[in-house]
Protein backbone atom coordinates (compact mmCIF):
# COMPACT_ATOMS: atom_id res chain seq x y z
CA UNK A 1 0.00 0.00 0.00
CA UNK A 2 1.26 3.36 -0.99
CA UNK A 3 1.59 6.21 1.49
CA UNK A 4 2.05 9.79 1.37
CA UNK A 5 5.90 8.92 2.24
CA UNK A 6 6.59 6.16 0.18
CA UNK A 7 8.44 6.63 -3.30
CA UNK A 8 8.35 4.22 -6.17
CA UNK A 9 11.48 3.21 -7.62
CA UNK A 10 10.61 4.33 -11.72
CA UNK A 11 12.64 1.42 -13.55
CA UNK A 12 11.26 -1.70 -11.46
CA UNK A 13 8.32 -0.71 -9.95
CA UNK A 14 9.27 -0.83 -6.26
CA UNK A 15 7.59 1.14 -3.79
CA UNK A 16 9.79 2.02 -0.77
CA UNK A 17 8.07 2.32 2.26
CA UNK A 18 9.63 5.78 3.43
CA UNK A 19 12.23 7.52 2.64
CA UNK A 20 15.58 6.09 4.28
CA UNK A 21 18.00 4.38 3.56
CA UNK A 22 20.78 2.32 5.03
CA UNK A 23 24.10 3.36 3.39
CA UNK A 24 26.86 1.04 3.30
CA UNK A 25 29.06 0.68 5.94
CA UNK A 26 32.32 -0.80 6.21
CA UNK A 27 31.26 -3.69 9.21
CA UNK A 28 34.78 -5.99 8.47
CA UNK A 29 32.80 -8.64 10.25
CA UNK A 30 32.88 -11.48 6.72
CA UNK A 31 35.06 -14.41 6.96
CA UNK A 32 38.43 -14.65 4.85
CA UNK A 33 36.96 -16.44 1.83
CA UNK A 34 34.06 -13.72 1.56
CA UNK A 35 31.56 -15.55 2.91
CA UNK A 36 29.06 -13.30 5.52
CA UNK A 37 29.06 -13.98 8.66
CA UNK A 38 26.55 -14.34 11.37
CA UNK A 39 27.54 -11.26 12.80
CA UNK A 40 26.91 -9.16 9.62
CA UNK A 41 23.79 -10.77 8.79
CA UNK A 42 22.71 -9.93 12.15
CA UNK A 43 23.70 -6.28 11.79
CA UNK A 44 22.60 -6.17 8.61
CA UNK A 45 18.37 -7.74 9.77
CA UNK A 46 18.77 -5.39 12.74
CA UNK A 47 19.04 -1.95 11.07
CA UNK A 48 16.36 -3.41 8.42
CA UNK A 49 13.90 -4.16 11.28
CA UNK A 50 14.34 -0.67 11.91
CA UNK A 51 12.39 0.71 9.06
CA UNK A 52 15.00 1.08 6.69
CA UNK A 53 12.97 1.60 3.22
CA UNK A 54 16.62 0.49 1.89
CA UNK A 55 19.59 -1.38 3.36
CA UNK A 56 22.67 -1.52 1.83
CA UNK A 57 25.60 -3.82 2.13
CA UNK A 58 28.82 -3.17 2.76
CA UNK A 59 31.37 -2.60 0.15
CA UNK A 60 30.94 -6.74 -1.11
CA UNK A 61 34.15 -7.21 -3.56
CA UNK A 62 33.81 -8.47 -7.21
CA UNK A 63 37.32 -10.48 -7.09
CA UNK A 64 39.13 -12.42 -4.53
CA UNK A 65 42.23 -10.08 -4.99
CA UNK A 66 40.55 -6.25 -4.79
CA UNK A 67 39.81 -6.49 -1.07
CA UNK A 68 40.53 -3.08 0.29
CA UNK A 69 40.54 -4.76 4.21
CA UNK A 70 40.00 -7.88 6.24
CA UNK A 71 36.49 -8.98 6.83
CA UNK A 72 35.14 -7.66 3.90
CA UNK A 73 32.55 -9.71 2.37
CA UNK A 74 32.83 -10.89 -1.67
CA UNK A 75 30.84 -12.04 -4.12
CA UNK A 76 33.39 -13.18 -5.92
CA UNK A 77 32.31 -17.11 -6.24
CA UNK A 78 29.50 -18.73 -6.38
CA UNK A 79 30.62 -20.43 -2.64
CA UNK A 80 29.16 -17.00 -1.06
CA UNK A 81 25.55 -17.20 -2.51
CA UNK A 82 23.84 -19.43 0.25
CA UNK A 83 25.08 -16.94 2.48
CA UNK A 84 23.63 -13.90 0.82
CA UNK A 85 20.10 -15.70 0.09
CA UNK A 86 19.90 -16.36 4.07
CA UNK A 87 20.32 -12.34 3.86
CA UNK A 88 18.23 -11.78 0.99
CA UNK A 89 15.23 -13.86 2.51
CA UNK A 90 15.50 -12.69 5.91
CA UNK A 91 15.63 -8.76 5.02
CA UNK A 92 12.68 -9.60 2.41
CA UNK A 93 10.50 -10.11 6.10
CA UNK A 94 11.35 -6.84 7.35
CA UNK A 95 10.18 -5.30 4.04
CA UNK A 96 13.29 -3.59 3.16
CA UNK A 97 14.56 -3.15 -0.40
CA UNK A 98 18.06 -4.96 -0.15
CA UNK A 99 20.98 -3.87 -2.14
CA UNK A 100 24.79 -5.08 -2.48
CA UNK A 101 27.25 -2.54 -2.98
CA UNK A 102 29.99 -3.67 -5.52
CA UNK A 103 33.17 -2.92 -5.28
CA UNK A 104 36.88 -3.07 -5.93
CA UNK A 105 40.30 -1.76 -4.09
CA UNK A 106 42.11 -1.32 -6.79
CA UNK A 107 45.05 0.74 -5.77
CA UNK A 108 43.49 0.84 -2.64
CA UNK A 109 43.90 -3.50 -2.09
CA UNK A 110 46.61 -3.60 -0.48
CA UNK A 111 49.15 -6.23 -1.38
CA UNK A 112 49.83 -7.62 2.59
CA UNK A 113 45.59 -8.63 2.37
CA UNK A 114 45.55 -9.91 -1.30
CA UNK A 115 49.05 -11.08 -2.14
CA UNK A 116 49.39 -9.37 -5.63
CA UNK A 117 50.51 -6.21 -6.75
CA UNK A 118 47.42 -3.55 -6.53
CA UNK A 119 45.86 -2.80 -10.39
CA UNK A 120 44.43 0.53 -11.39
CA UNK A 121 44.12 2.07 -14.70
CA UNK A 122 47.84 3.28 -14.77
CA UNK A 123 50.92 2.61 -12.48
CA UNK A 124 50.42 4.95 -9.36
CA UNK A 125 51.56 4.98 -5.84
CA UNK A 126 49.21 5.61 -3.14
CA UNK A 127 50.98 6.36 0.22
CA UNK A 128 49.45 3.55 3.01
CA UNK A 129 48.85 0.62 0.67
CA UNK A 130 52.17 -0.87 1.61
CA UNK A 131 53.89 1.71 -0.39
CA UNK A 132 53.48 -0.28 -3.61
CA UNK A 133 53.10 1.06 -7.14
CA UNK A 134 49.68 -0.41 -8.68
CA UNK A 135 50.40 -1.85 -12.37
CA UNK A 136 48.09 -1.06 -14.74
CA UNK A 137 45.45 -2.98 -15.91
CA UNK A 138 46.14 -4.92 -19.40
CA UNK A 139 43.45 -4.30 -22.17
CA UNK A 140 41.33 -7.59 -21.60
CA UNK A 141 42.06 -7.39 -17.82
CA UNK A 142 39.40 -4.69 -17.97
CA UNK A 143 36.96 -6.78 -19.89
CA UNK A 144 37.86 -8.94 -17.59
CA UNK A 145 36.91 -6.27 -14.72
CA UNK A 146 34.10 -5.35 -16.19
CA UNK A 147 32.80 -8.97 -16.62
CA UNK A 148 33.44 -9.67 -12.86
CA UNK A 149 31.60 -6.97 -12.22
CA UNK A 150 28.32 -8.42 -14.26
CA UNK A 151 29.27 -11.71 -12.61
CA UNK A 152 28.75 -10.05 -8.89
CA UNK A 153 25.64 -8.98 -10.08
CA UNK A 154 24.21 -12.41 -11.30
CA UNK A 155 24.84 -13.65 -8.17
CA UNK A 156 23.20 -11.47 -6.34
CA UNK A 157 20.51 -11.78 -8.35
CA UNK A 158 20.06 -15.59 -7.74
CA UNK A 159 20.65 -14.75 -4.07
CA UNK A 160 17.11 -13.31 -4.07
CA UNK A 161 18.75 -9.10 -3.23
CA UNK A 162 16.66 -6.42 -5.25
CA UNK A 163 19.57 -4.91 -6.71
CA UNK A 164 22.95 -4.25 -6.35
CA UNK A 165 24.99 -0.12 -6.26
CA UNK A 166 28.40 0.28 -7.83
CA UNK A 167 30.91 1.42 -5.53
CA UNK A 168 32.05 4.23 -7.81
CA UNK A 169 33.93 6.64 -4.76
CA UNK A 170 36.69 7.33 -2.45
CA UNK A 171 39.49 6.37 -5.38
CA UNK A 172 38.57 2.91 -5.08
CA UNK A 173 38.47 1.13 -9.19
CA UNK A 174 35.71 2.67 -10.25
CA UNK A 175 36.98 6.23 -9.13
CA UNK A 176 40.16 5.45 -10.43
CA UNK A 177 39.35 5.02 -14.06
CA UNK A 178 37.21 8.55 -14.05
CA UNK A 179 40.03 10.60 -12.04
CA UNK A 180 42.43 12.52 -14.31
CA UNK A 181 45.14 11.77 -12.30
CA UNK A 182 44.72 7.38 -11.58
CA UNK A 183 43.81 7.36 -14.88
CA UNK A 184 46.41 8.30 -17.70
CA UNK A 185 45.89 5.58 -20.38
CA UNK A 186 45.47 6.72 -24.08
CA UNK A 187 43.20 3.85 -25.34
CA UNK A 188 39.64 3.82 -25.34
Amino acid sequence: MKSINSFILPRSGKILKNRTVLAAMTNKQSHENGVLSEEEKTWLIRRAMGDFAITTTAATNVTEHGRGWVGEMGVWGDHQIPELTNLASELKKTGTISLAQLFHGGMRAPQSINGVQPVSASQNTEPGMDGVYTRALKHPEIHEMIQSFTDAAIRCQKAGLDGVELHGAHSYLICQFLGKITNRREDE
